[in-house]
């Protein structure tokens, strides 16, 4: 019978109680593999065994006949190899002597396995490291990168799970390396290592990183579903409030809503055509410290395209920015009122600090 056995395998004493009490209900582990999240158990009579792990040589899937015959004669049977680097052997007589009777002798067997799982530890490490190096430069990134930032198609849930499946994989490593300096610790000192230890947090830590795994796997099979294009949909079409200033009426509106993780709420919103056009992105920060960050970072995008920005005093409003393309007749406005940041870009011939004061009530309403 398949059975899911979440376990981390370098935590030695752990597993082998975990299995020895399995044993002792009537299950016997036949295979083991290499993550030990599930294992094949036979059913039998239920009795007190023993389990024992013990590293493998470097590329060995299955110990050499000598040592299977060594084993025998003290007792003790082969029942798998998990992941080319450790054996469980199985004893059923209670008075057959141990594998291994020197701590030092018996450390250094593991020293090959610590090594690995060191380096690996180590470079998972740099990879979250360089993970939260890249949040916190996007949050404080500074010119047009950071607008960039916020307009990418980003949902929250996708980068949780991408950011999870790495912590995943970090926490994993160190968990497996943790167990194994402790476990080592005392043989080296000398010392014989206990055969058991309690084993349900160490399960319920790897739950949790079963869960973070599984989430990030749905997660890329949702994103590969997940549509690259998005059309615009008739603003009347639409339950959820939309912010947005019509000149021709709700009709003529057509709204896209957009989601990125730095955002609580983003709309794109169209109206007009041919000589006579808005188009403006509201965005709701998730951060309400960002909104400045966001609001120089749009400005930063229309001085590098060498349009004039001028400050405005609005009425209801925390900022309010003005600048113009003149060669097509467009002019930008870019206000904020608390973490709410608005940037319209309209065909009117020229903008007035009326038409800013509505784009302030609206602000107000959503606030």
């Amino acid at each position: 019978m398949l059975k899911l056995m979440p376990m981390n395998i370098y935590d030695v004493a752990a597993q082998q109680a975990r299995m020895e009490d399995q044993a002792a209900r009537g299950w016997f582990a036949t295979s083991v593999p290499g993550i030990f999240f599930l294992a094949v158990f036979e059913k039998g009579e239920p009795k007190a065994v023993r389990y024992r792990l013990e590293p493998a040589p470097v590329k060995e899937s299955r110990p050499d006949p000598e040592r299977l015959a060594a084993y025998r004669a003290m007792g003790w049977e082969y029942v798998d190899t998990s992941g080319k680097s450790m054996h469980l052997w199985r004893c059923d007589d209670p008075e057959a002597p141990e594998l291994h009777t020197d701590p030092e002798t018996e450390a250094q067997a593991y020293d090959r396995l610590f090594r690995r799982q060191q380096k690996v530890t180590q470079f998972w490490a740099a990879v979250v490291a360089l993970l939260a190096v890249l949040v916190v430069r996007t949050l404080l990134t500074e010119g047009t990168l950071f607008a960039w930032s916020v307009q990418e198609w980003k949902p929250l849930w996708r980068e949780i799970a991408y950011g999870g499946f790495l912590l995943a994989v970090a926490l994993a490593a160190f968990q497996q390396w943790w167990s194994l300096r402790r476990y080592l610790r005392l043989l080296r000192a000398g010392v014989p290592a206990p055969h058991r230890r309690p084993y349900r947090l160490v399960c319920w830590l790897s739950v949790a990183v079963m869960l973070l795994w599984g989430f990030y796997i749905v997660s890329l099979c949702a994103d590969m579903a997940d549509p690259r294009s998005r059309p615009f949909e008739p603003a009347e079409t639409i339950d959820a409030p939309i912010p947005y200033v019509t000149e021709q009426g709700r009709n003529s509106v057509q709204a896209l809503h957009w989601d990125n993780w730095l955002t609580t709420d983003q709309w794109w919103t169209f109206e007009g055509m041919g000589d006579w056009e808005t188009e403006n992105r509201y965005y709701r920060l998730r951060f309400p410290w960002l909104a400045d960050n966001l609001v120089e970072s749009i400005l930063a995008g229309y001085q590098e395209n060498g349009w004039p920005v001028t400050a405005w005093q609005v009425p209801g409003l925390d900022e309010a920015w003005v600048s113009t393309r003149s060669d097509y007749g467009y002019w930008f406005l870019v206000v904020r009122l608390g973490d709410q940041v608005w940037d319209i870009s309209t065909g009117t011939t020229e903008p007035t600090v009326e038409l800013a004061e509505r784009y302030a009530a609206v602000l107000v309403e959503f606030q």
